[in-house]
């Protein structure tokens, strides 16, 4: 009986220990997040991303890929001065996925901050920044009747190494569990004068894919 005791006391301190080491290590986290960034590092991260840029995305519908093609989709995105200079505004106009009876205007404040214990195993090596937004604002350009405007419609995750110029980020629209998810790729402004190009080559193979797969 002494024995079953001890043990459970061992248990419980076990427990306890544990819990404490987690609740310090989120403590920690939060701590790292919420201090400033490098000003060196944050200043370099907006010359790079300022401006229209173009990323292979994927847009999710309840977890479904309805850009089908496995690169996803090129998707043109603008990111803006915000009213401080630590800020960027991340903008998407018109977006749609599939049948959507409308599409979508999202407009984003970033911020910029630093990676917490869990992304720094991920992502190894210097220069890289997380950037996050929420309470987007988001409007819904029907096609048949006026257009809505939404207020907390939406937030923004994503990481950046100004370094390798390596992003990826997700957005998420916060209805019809609709996300746009851009995997991690280089940053290419090039890309920006032949989107039109890449663009109806898009069409081209996701036309072909329908094709092959029987859909309509």
């Amino acid at each position: 009986m002494k024995k079953i005791y001890s043990s459970l006391q061992l248990l419980f301190v076990f427990s306890l220990l544990t819990s404490a080491i987690s609740l310090s290590s989120c403590s920690s986290d939060e701590k790292i997040q919420n201090e400033p960034v490098k000003r060196e590092i944050a200043d370099d991260a907006i010359k790079l991303l300022l401006g229209d840029q173009v990323f292979y995305s994927r847009a999710t519908m309840n977890g479904v890929n309805k850009t089908l093609l496995e690169k996803g989709c090129p998707t043109k995105f603008n990111f803006s001065k915000g009213e401080s200079k630590e800020e960027l505004v991340l903008s998407l106009s018109d977006f749609s996925v599939g049948h959507m009876p409308f599409s979508i205007s999202f407009k984003c404040v970033l911020k910029f901050m630093n990676l917490n214990s869990w992304e720094k195993k991920e992502h190894k090596g210097e220069g890289w920044v997380k950037f996050k937004g929420d309470n987007a604002n988001i409007t819904l350009n029907e096609k048949a009747n006026s257009n809505q405007s939404l207020n907390n419609g939406g937030s923004v995750l994503g990481l950046l190494n100004v370094d390798t110029k390596e992003i990826e980020f997700t957005i998420d629209y916060n209805m019809m569990n609709v996300r746009t998810e851009t995997f991690m790729q280089k940053i290419d402004k090039s890309r920006v004068q032949h989107y039109e190009e890449e663009f109806k080559k898009f069409e081209k193979e996701l036309e072909q894919y329908k094709k092959e797969h029987g859909l309509s």
